[in-house]
Parts: C-alpha cells; structure tokens; sequence
C-alpha cells in the first residue's frame, strides 16, 4: 500500500486555561492538561505583577510542571 494511502490526524488538546486578575497589575493565569477542577494539583500557575514601569513574571514555586493547586495561588512564591 502506497504511504499516500495513510490519512495521519493529529488532534490538538488544549488546556483549561484560567486567569485571575486581582488589580490592574497583578494576574494570575493558570493552566491545566487534564482537569478543570481548580482544586486539584494539575495546574501551571503564572503570576505576572508590575512594579513602576516594569511587569514581572514568575510561576509558582518556581515550578513549570502541572503540580499546582489553581485554589491556592495566593500562597505561593512566585520566581
């Protein structure tokens, strides 16, 4: 069988994305693979926040992995 015989589908999965903005310079934005529950460790949350003329951005815990808890995003250090 010839390879242009072959139909390969690739199916995008994109993640639940949430963002939190508590002032006009600090959001949060979280994302997730898998759930949408926020209370569920499988969150990336981003927290970007100015200070002057300059925005910051840091992920909680330093982390980029899906391990963070989207309701506890205020706890955590941001770097």
């Amino acid at each position: 069988m010839p390879l242009e015989d072959f139909i390969v589908q690739s199916i995008v999965i994109e993640p639940t994305t949430l963002i939190d903005q508590v002032s006009s310079t600090d959001f949060y934005l979280g994302m997730s693979r898998s759930f949408k529950d926020p209370a569920k460790a499988n969150w990336r949350i981003k927290r970007i926040w100015q200070v002057g003329t300059v925005w910051y951005e840091g992920y909680a815990d330093g982390t980029q992995d899906f391990v963070k808890v989207w309701d506890l995003r205020a706890g955590y250090i941001y770097s």
